[in-house]
């Protein structure tokens, strides 16, 4: 029998920043987070352990940079599902569909970005506001400068929080197998028409316009 003969090892120099994520997404996204370390970087590129080093200086740099790269994927899906209608509560179903498919597309880069590492690093990376987040932010906003959103101006960042974990929670029971659900059901489209309705009879304006529209009707009988 013949032996194989393996490729020759490549060598330090002829590697590329580049190459090495995308090396490191692929494992990330084919075998999961717990796969993806230096030694099987290496052996995916047919290099030394030590190769990688040559533009990182450890593992963790390399999943801030994986970070980065779903943070700007996530951010631009979102962008695109808010630009699709003028009316805010279509932005915001269009929006938490976009996160949702984005998660179950992206599994792994998802948990990677969010779990008890990566979510470490992401916060060090956006120690403000991550991108992804100022889009679903901005759309509250919007809602309540435009009116669609009775509630009050400085009530836009507790609404966007609220509705951010309800989004995030419900994709982590999906992804983990826990959410149980019918199966032609559309969760986020049922939570979204159910803060519909909360959030345009729940606000202090929403209060003042029944108010005076009952003042209204008083008067006139």
């Amino acid at each position: 029998m013949k032996r194989s003969i393996k490729p020759p090892r490549r060598s330090r120099g002829s590697l590329t920043r580049s190459e090495i994520l995308i090396a490191s997404m692929e494992i990330l996204q084919e075998e999961g987070v717990e796969a993806l370390s230096m030694r099987r970087i290496a052996k995916k590129l047919g290099c030394s352990v030590a190769s990688p080093y040559t533009h990182f200086q450890n593992q963790e740099e390399i999943i801030r940079e994986l970070i980065l790269e779903g943070e700007k994927k996530l951010t631009s899906d979102l962008k695109t599902a808010e630009k699709t209608t003028e009316k805010v509560y279509t932005k915001l179903n269009a929006i938490a569909h976009a996160y949702w498919d984005f998660a179950i597309e992206n599994r792994e880069l998802h948990k990677l970005m969010f779990n008890a590492i990566g979510g470490k690093l992401y916060r060090q990376t956006f120690p403000s506001l991550p991108t992804s987040y100022r889009v679903f932010l901005e759309t509250i906003r919007y809602g309540i400068t435009s009116g669609e959103i009775p509630h009050r101006r400085k009530d836009y960042p507790s609404i966007a929080r609220t509705m951010w974990s309800w989004m995030y929670g419900l994709i982590v029971l999906e992804m983990n197998e826990i959410l149980r659900r019918k199966k032609d059901s559309d969760p986020i489209k049922e939570g979204i028409e159910l803060f519909t309705i909360l959030l345009k009879r729940g606000g202090p304006l929403a209060d003042r316009a029944n108010n005076s529209e009952s003042a209204i009707q008083s008067r006139e009988r």
